[in-house]
Order: structure tokens, then sequence, then C-alpha cells
């Protein structure tokens, strides 16, 4: 079987989110169990310079969204960043599972042909959709999913790598 456009977006999207979503239930959980308020997790951040939990999950799923507004031709729109809480972030995190289980694979084919231009602050840099999925949108998917996982792990919650990989142990 070949790797369709679907598997190296949506459904690679699919199962990077439902790893977070497993990640944030134990974070919630943790938090519970340890009398720390949950906003306190949602504030924490790996260094001084990074951002911290909350922005690492909504430019996790906002990213999804982007990266596929993108690949189907449409104008990318960002959410606004204002969820509050980790079940915001889990509703917010399901809708993103959904709307990709939704897509059709045939509707993602196109897309990597199709030239995407990334604008920055540096000015703007053009891909092909097949290079913009390997050299940017999955990198920075994953960057975010794996800092919210770091940071989750430096507050003391047991985490496995299984738990972000799903079904590993």
């Amino acid at each position: 079987m070949s790797l369709t456009a679907y598997d190296l977006s949506a459904g690679l999207f699919a199962r990077g989110l439902t790893g977070l979503k497993t990640v944030l239930g134990k974070g919630e959980a943790h938090a519970a169990a340890s009398g720390r308020p949950p906003a306190a997790l949602l504030d924490a951040q790996l260094a001084a310079d990074m951002h911290n939990l909350a922005v690492q999950v909504h430019w996790a799923v906002e990213g999804t969204k982007l990266a596929i507004a993108r690949l189907l031709g449409e104008a990318p729109a960002v959410s606004p960043n204002d969820a509050k809480s980790f079940a915001d972030f889990q509703q917010r995190i399901a809708t993103t599972i959904a709307y990709l289980s939704s897509l059709a694979a045939h509707d993602l084919e196109a897309g990597l042909d199709r030239v995407i231009e990334i604008e920055h602050r540096g000015g703007s840099k053009k891909f092909s959709g097949g290079q913009f999925l390997v050299e940017f949108a999955i990198p920075n998917f994953f960057f975010h999913v794996t800092s919210a996982y770091a940071i989750l792990r430096q507050e003391g919650v047991q985490l496995t790598k299984g738990d972000l990989m799903g079904g590993w142990g």
C-alpha cells in the first residue's frame, strides 16, 4: 500500500492529536490528584523564552487546521487563543480530529502539487504541497506536541513515550 496525502497529513495529525489528548488527560488527572490548580499546569513552560503549555496545545491544533486548509487551497483562518481549561483543549482537539476524519482522501491529493507560500518575519517561503508537509507542517506540529509533553513531564506528570505515541505502553 502506498502512502497517500491523507496518510501524511490528516491521518498523521489525527494520530498525534489523539496522543496529545491522552497526555493532557494525564496532566489534568495529575493536577486533581496533587491539589494543584490546573491553570498552573497550563501556564507552565520549559524555558522563559518559550510559550507555555496552553500556547503549545493551541498551536498544535491550529497548525493542523492551517496545514490542511493550505493543502486544500483554502484561505487559512486562525481561531482565537482563548481556551482556558483542559476541558476547552480536549474539546478543540476532539473537534479537530472529527474534522480530519471527515475529509475525503482524494481532496488532499491535489494539495501535494499545490504551491504553498508561508509568510514569516523574514519574508516568505514557497513550497510544493509535499515539501510544505515534510519541511514545515509535520515538524512544526510535532514541535508543539512534543513541547506540550515535555512541559507536563517537567511538571511531574507521569507520562511515557507510549502515552504520546498511542498504544506503545
